[in-house]
């Protein structure tokens, strides 16, 4: 790394998990690459957070004008999570009124855990129904009062409402290969069924989050899944991390390593793991699902995340053109997938082949027949 990312990465262990490193000195211009990656990664206000933090340093040599544009953008993220739990929860009230058992999934959910709950950079409001009829009733009160309403995939409906991006998820999480995925949903149903519900407050209103156990599962697969299509989200890595600090003592971590060793995830964990101690310093006590005596070599990974070289599964559809030719939509993407699935082959090679192809064939749907 060099001194912006160093310093890039101890404000933004500073502002998530307390670290206390110093930084190095750094130009102004030095300080404006900063912001800059930081806005790439959509942890701008985490860092402000560890720049906070460290307010009496001597090497923390912002000027007025960049302190104050580092201000405006912290205060805009905080707005539009207020703005966005607002209307969360008014469709959570709408939801349980129709007794469709709604479960808040990722960003907001896993938002309640964070320090300053207002920093982590919101998306779409992403909703779990899992029971099948509760499911159907609430996607037809979505074709109702929802607008540009969707369905990308048999298993997900889109929609806006009041200018919410919404997803109603009927699958938690899938994978592509079939046994393993068959072993994953057997996993969600079960647990979702047997444990006591886990709750959290948005804006004043009690919503269903997923059990301590299988929302760490749930982060370890969506993390490996994002890795293989588009590469380390640090945002994800950091997630992971918040929920080891914060709801570790809940986990049941023997039952937890079953599911593991069920889904064949065990060097895809360790891998998530090792970003974690590397990046983050965190010590192996702290994630028992990984094997202390191998060691992992994240140079690549390290690269990668602030080259910023992943790059979307869409980006390589193949298209139709005028003519009868087909060709992809971004060459250097389809690449960039081939070989990012070779490095990645040995932590999970039982998904790792399955999805390519997967992602492979979902790409040549989009040629006109």
């Amino acid at each position: 790394m060099d001194v912006i990312e160093r310093n890039f990465m101890r404000l933004l262990r500073s502002g998530t998990f307390g670290d206390d490193t110093a930084v190095e000195p750094m130009s102004q211009w030095k300080w404006n690459q900063l912001y800059q990656m930081s806005l790439m990664h959509g942890v701008t206000a985490f860092i402000y957070d560890g720049i906070k933090a460290r307010e009496g340093e001597f090497f923390i040599n912002l000027t007025d004008e960049q302190r104050e544009t580092w201000r405006r953008t912290v205060e805009e993220t905080e707005e539009k999570n207020r703005q966005h739990n607002i209307l969360t929860a008014r469709l959570i009230e709408q939801l349980n009124h129709l007794n469709t058992r709604p479960i808040l999934l990722k960003g907001q959910a896993i938002a309640t855990l964070y320090n300053h709950p207002l920093h982590r950079s919101s998306g779409d409001c992403d909703i779990f129904f899992p029971l099948p009829p509760q499911g159907k009733k609430a996607d037809e009160w979505a074709r109702t009062n929802g607008r540009n309403v969707t369905s990308p995939e048999k298993s997900v409906l889109q929609y806006l409402w009041n200018d919410l991006k919404v997803e109603h998820h009927h699958r938690m999480m899938k994978l592509t290969n079939i046994m393993l995925n068959k072993s994953l949903q057997s996993i969600i149903n079960s647990e979702i069924r047997c444990c006591d519900s886990t709750y959290a407050y948005i804006d004043g209103v009690k919503v269903e989050t997923l059990p301590p156990t299988l929302n760490l599962l749930y982060a370890l697969v969506r993390i490996a899944k994002y890795i293989l299509n588009d590469g380390v989200s640090l945002k994800q890595v950091i997630e992971l991390g918040v929920i080891l600090r914060k709801i570790g003592d809940k986990v049941d971590f023997v039952k937890l390593q079953q599911w593991i060793d069920q889904l064949h995830l065990g060097d895809m964990a360790h891998l998530e793991g090792s970003l974690l101690t590397e990046l983050f310093n965190f010590s192996y006590d702290e994630i028992p699902f990984m094997n202390p005596d191998k060691k992992e070599n994240i140079s690549r990974i390290t690269r990668e995340i602030f080259n910023m070289k992943g790059t979307h599964t869409y980006d390589w559809y193949f298209t139709q053109g005028k003519n009868v030719f087909v060709s992809t939509s971004n060459k250097g993407a389809l690449m960039w997938h081939i070989n990012n699935s070779r490095h990645f082959f040995r932590y999970y090679p039982s998904e790792t082949v399955t999805n390519f192809f997967t992602s492979f064939a979902h790409s040549l749907s989009h040629i006109e027949e």
